[in-house]
Parts: structure tokens; C-alpha cells; sequence
């Protein structure tokens, strides 16, 4: 019993540890070297003195009086000085904005959020859509909270609303978005699967370095913007070049062709993507995801050249073999790299 005893109150520890009721819950490998660290001073034997053997066969300190062999038995620490001694160790070295939220709370209130606007949200996004939207919704607000939640539901309600200018003419000319601008699984993973993946590393960086695979958690932030930022400059420059674009050139010839076509450009649609960049990046400035101009500027200029770099995509190796959703994918990818390089090289 004595000796499964330390495993039993280390289990209990961890478990308590990692999921507390007053804190953030707190990944495995940042509680273990503390956990470590107070079972070393706290599994000793009671007696610290040297012993010896007496020729009675009992066994007495060195220097003291003899005492009973029952008090030599290792005495292990109790829960009740263990967890707060870890706790008080490990919670005050990790700041609270390192930690990734509680995941109930947000999950509930993004539950109760979808159920209220379900009749609105189903006129722009198809039933699997919907469903895969709910998933997106539940994971930026469980650990990126509601700054990184709102900054997706602006993309969204801009992406949408640009969508649905001039659609009817758009339509009558064949090159408005399938199903009357619904967004099915495809479409919502090719768009926000990379925000997604910089919002988990955000909010797994680590609690010592502030880092996740060695990127610091501002640049996540960065980049969390910037590919939403790059999707709806995309998104701005497709719609608005279509709907308003007067001369429309292939971005690798700049010879004339019809508007809609892949790789086609209008200089309506270039000044729009710019305009959609840096309106996403300016809300997720005021949110304070990102908390500089210079953030503000990187997300938006990384949002510009992604949206070129997926014209280029669009014009030369899309035909084929890439559908629309594996170029947005590479799309926002392009962007957050960018962002993360130019903030590396000049600072946010």
C-alpha cells in the first residue's frame, strides 16, 4: 500500500492540477516538472538524522534517543499540503493570457448564439456548412475567446454582404458564386482552417517562453489576423472586381479577358482588396488582437500580396488539379507566413 501511495496522491495532484476549478486548464507538460519538484521535498522519511542499528535490533538515530521502527516509514505528503504547494508554485509563474480559457463557457454561449441566429445564418451557409461553421465557432471561442470568435464573424458578415452585390447580375453572366453564395465544409475550412491552427498555437504558447514551435504568441495573433485578413481581401477583390470591374487583365500577361475568369484582375478589384485587408485587420486592431499600427499594416500589406500570390495561383497551376478551396487554403497559409516574416524582419 505504502508503495503504490506516492502514485496514487501524484494522479490525484495532476488531475487537480490540470482541471481546477478557480484556474485555466493547464496542459501536462507544464505541470509536471512542479509536481516533481514538491514530491522530491516532500516524500522523505521522517527521520533525517543517520541511523543505526543497535545491537538489540532496534533502531535509533545517531545522537538521540532510540526510537520505534514504526516511525521510520516513509510518510508520504497529503493532498492537502501537495496541491496547494504545487499550485502555489506553478498558477502565479504562468500568466492567466497565456492559458487557453475554460471551454465550456464559450462552447455554451456560441451554442446558444448559433440556436438564436440559425434562420439567418442557414440563408448563407448550406446544412453540412452550418454544421462545420458551428465546429469552427466552438474551437476560436473555447481557446482563442471572444476577441479571435468576433474577428471570424466579421469575416464572415463582410464576405457575405460583398457576395451578395450585384448578385443577380452576376448570375445572369455565370460567374456568381455556386448556390447563390452559400458556403458549404469546403469552403469554410479552405477559408478559416489556418486561423484556426494559428488561434490553438496562440493559445498553447508556452508559459516560460511565450512561444509555440519557437513563434512567439503575438506573431500567432498576427497571423490569426492576417489570414482572415487575406481571405476577405480575396473575397473583396473577386466580388467587387466581378460586380464593378470595368477592364479586367490576366495577372501573369496582363492580356484582356472576361471578368470571372481565374487569375483575372481590375483595378476595382485590386483597390477592394485592399480595402477588405485592412478592414478585418482594423477591427481586430480595435478588439486588440493585434495591438499596433504596425501589426495593423503587416496584416494588411501580408493580406494584399497572399491576394495577388492567389491570382498568380489562379492564372498559371489551379486548372486541373486545384479546386477553389485548396487555393484559399494556400491562400490564407501565404498570408500568415507573410505577416510572421515581415514582423520578424521589422518588429510589431
Amino acid at each position: 500500500m505504502k508503495k503504490h501511495s506516492c502514485t496514487i496522491i501524484l494522479s490525484a495532484a495532476l488531475t487537480a492540477l490540470m482541471i481546477d476549478s478557480s484556474s485555466a486548464f493547464i496542459p501536462p507538460y507544464r505541470v509536471l516538472p512542479v509536481l516533481k519538484c514538491q514530491i522530491t521535498a516532500s516524500c522523505k522519511p521522517a527521520l533525517m538524522a543517520p541511523q543505526i542499528l543497535t545491537q538489540k535490533g532496534t533502531v535509533r538515530a545517531q545522537n538521540d534517543a532510540p526510537r520505534q521502527p514504526s516511525s521510520l516509514a516513509v510518510v508520504p505528503p497529503s493532498l492537502s499540503t501537495l496541491i496547494p504547494a504545487a499550485a502555489a508554485t506553478l498558477i502565479p509563474a504562468i500568466p492567466s493570457s497565456l492559458l487557453p480559457p475554460k471551454p465550456l463557457i464559450p462552447s455554451l454561449i456560441n451554442s446558444l448564439l448559433f440556436a438564436l441566429s440559425t434562420n439567418k445564418i442557414s440563408n448563407h451557409l448550406t446544412p453540412s456548412g452550418l454544421v462545420h461553421a458551428f465546429i469552427l465557432a466552438s474551437g476560436l471561442s473555447s481557446f482563442g475567446g471572444w476577441t479571435h470568435w468576433s474577428t471570424a464573424v466579421c469575416y464572415f458578415t463582410l464576405g457575405v454582404s460583398v457576395t451578395k452585390f450585384r448578385m443577380s447580375e452576376k448570375t445572369a453572366k455565370g460567374i456568381a458564386e455556386g448556390r447563390g453564395g452559400r458556403r458549404g465544409p469546403e469552403n469554410v475550412w479552405g477559408s478559416a482552417a489556418v486561423a484556426l491552427v494559428c488561434s490553438l498555437c496562440s493559445a498553447f504558447a508556452d508559459a516560460t517562453t511565450g512561444e509555440c514551435f519557437r513563434v512567439s504568441k503575438k506573431l500567432w495573433e498576427l497571423a490569426f489576423v492576417s489570414a482572415f485578413a487575406t481571405k476577405l481581401a480575396d473575397t473583396f477583390a473577386s466580388e467587387i472586381g466581378k460586380g464593378f470591374g470595368k477592364t479586367t487583365f490576366l495577372i501573369t500577361t496582363l492580356k484582356r479577358v472576361d471578368p470571372g475568369t481565374e487569375g483575372a484582375v481590375s483595378a476595382e478589384g485590386t483597390a477592394a482588396a485592399v480595402v477588405g485587408g485592412a478592414l478585418l485587420a482594423a477591427f481586430a486592431l480595435a478588439l486588440g488582437v493585434i495591438n499596433s499600427k504596425r501589426a495593423f499594416m503587416i496584416a494588411t500589406v501580408a493580406a494584399f500580396f497572399a491576394t495577388n500570390v492567389e491570382s498568380v495561383i489562379g492564372a498559371t497551376i489551379q486548372k486541373g488539379w486545384m479546386t477553389n478551396e485548396v487555393v484559399n487554403f494556400v491562400n490564407t497559409l501565404v498570408g500568415a507566413v507573410t505577416a510572421i516574416g515581415l514582423a520578424t524582419r521589422f518588429g510589431i
